[in-house]
C-alpha cells in the first residue's frame, strides 16, 4: 500500500493559513454585502432579520414596562404625568407627538445594529462609502426643504381646515415645536432605513436586480398608513421614488431628505388644526400637487447625482464601503 505524497510546502510544518477574502470591485447599494465574501453568505440576511426581530422584542418589552410604570404612577398620584390622547394624534400635545414619533424612531438603531451584528456590515447601511454623506444631504436639503415648505404651507393658507385656529403661544407650544424639530428627522430616517435600506440590502444579498428591494417593501409601507385609496396612491409613489433614489445615489441620504422635507412642514403646521394628524379620507385633488412635487424632485435629484458622480441616468453610484466587520 502506497503512502500519500506530502506536498513540499507542507513538509516539516503546518499547512499555510487560508487566504484572506479579497474584496470585489465597487458595488451598488443593494449589493454591498458582496464587497466581502464573508458578508455575502446566504445566511447573512436571515441573521440580520433574526437580530432585528430580537431587538424589536427588546424595545417592545422596555416600552411595555414604561407604560406599566406610567399607569401605576398615574393611579397613585393623579396629575403628576401629563395626559395623552387615546390615538396619540393631538398635534398640540407634546407628549402625543413624542410618543408617536419616538415609537417609529426606535427603528433606526434597530436596523443599523441588525445589519452590523447579523449582516456583518460596517457602515454600508448608510451608503456605499460606509458612512452617512452629510454633504450630499445638506446640499439637497437646502433646495428640497424650502420647496416642500412653500408648497405645503401655501396650500394650508389657501385652503385651511375647518378647525383651523391659532393655539396659545405658551410653553406647551414651544415644547411641541421642539419635539417636532428633534423627532421628525429621526422618525423619517427610521422609516427610510427600515423600508428602503434594510429590504434592498437583505434582498440584494441574494438577488442581483434592484427592483425587488424597491418594489416589494411598498405594500408594507402602505399598510403603516391609514389613508384611503387616494392617500395610498400618494404613499406608494413616494415609496417607489425614495426607493429608486436609494439605489441611484448609493445611499439613504436623499431619501431621508425627501421624507423630512415632506413631514417637517406638516408637523410644524399641525398645531393650527387639531385634526391634522388624523388619517383617513384624502381629497383626490391633493394628488395634483403631491405627485408632481415628488416625481419632479426625484427627477431633479437623479439628474444632479448623475452629473455629480459622472454616471448615466439609469446607472447607480457604486462604492467599496469600509473594512467589513464580518466574523
Amino acid at each position: 500500500m502506497t503512502s500519500p505524497t506530502v506536498p513540499a510546502a507542507y513538509a516539516g510544518g503546518p499547512p499555510p493559513a487560508p487566504p484572506v477574502p479579497v474584496a470585489v470591485g465597487p458595488q451598488p447599494y443593494h449589493r454591498v454585502a458582496h464587497l466581502d465574501p464573508r458578508t455575502a453568505r446566504w445566511w447573512r440576511p436571515l441573521a440580520t432579520l433574526g437580530v432585528g426581530a430580537g431587538l424589536l422584542l427588546g424595545v417592545a418589552a422596555v416600552g411595555l414596562v414604561a407604560v406599566l410604570v406610567a399607569a401605576v404612577v398615574s393611579l397613585a398620584a393623579p396629575g403628576v404625568l401629563p395626559a395623552v390622547s387615546p390615538e396619540l394624534d393631538d398635534p398640540r400635545n407634546p407628549l402625543d407627538l413624542l410618543l408617536m414619533l419616538g415609537s417609529i424612531a426606535v427603528l433606526l438603531p434597530v436596523v443599523v445594529l441588525a445589519l452590523r451584528w447579523g449582516g456583518g456590515q460596517r457602515g454600508t447601511v448608510h451608503s456605499v462609502v460606509g458612512r452617512f454623506r452629510w454633504g450630499m444631504a445638506l446640499r439637497a436639503a437646502a433646495v428640497v426643504l424650502p420647496l416642500y415648505a412653500a408648497v405645503q404651507w401655501g396650500l394650508t393658507a389657501l385652503w385651511p381646515a375647518p378647525d383651523t385656529s391659532v393655539p396659545p403661544l405658551d410653553g406647551r407650544l414651544l415644547l411641541v415645536v421642539l419635539v417636532v424639530l428633534v423627532m421628525t428627522p429621526l422618525q423619517c430616517a427610521a422609516e427610510e432605513y427600515a423600508f428602503r435600506g434594510l429590504p434592498q440590502q437583505v434582498l440584494g444579498t441574494w438577488l442581483r436586480r434592484p427592483v425587488w428591494g424597491v418594489v416589494l417593501p411598498v405594500p408594507l409601507f402602505m399598510v403603516g398608513h391609514g389613508y384611503d385609496w387616494v392617500g395610498q396612491v400618494d404613499i406608494a409613489v413616494f415609496a417607489l421614488a425614495t426607493g429608486f433614489l436609494v439605489w441611484k445615489s448609493g445611499g439613504l441620504e436623499l431619501a431621508v431628505v425627501l421624507h423630512v422635507a415632506n413631514n417637517l412642514p406638516l408637523f410644524l403646521a399641525a398645531p393650527l388644526s387639531p385634526s391634522s394628524l388624523q388619517q383617513g379620507e384624502v381629497d383626490p385633488s391633493a394628488l395634483l400637487f403631491s405627485l408632481p412635487l415628488t416625481l419632479g424632485l426625484t427627477a431633479a435629484l437623479t439628474t444632479w447625482v448623475s452629473r455629480t458622480h459622472g454616471v448615466a441616468v439609469w446607472e447607480p453610484v457604486r462604492g467599496v464601503g469600509r473594512v467589513p466587520a464580518a466574523r
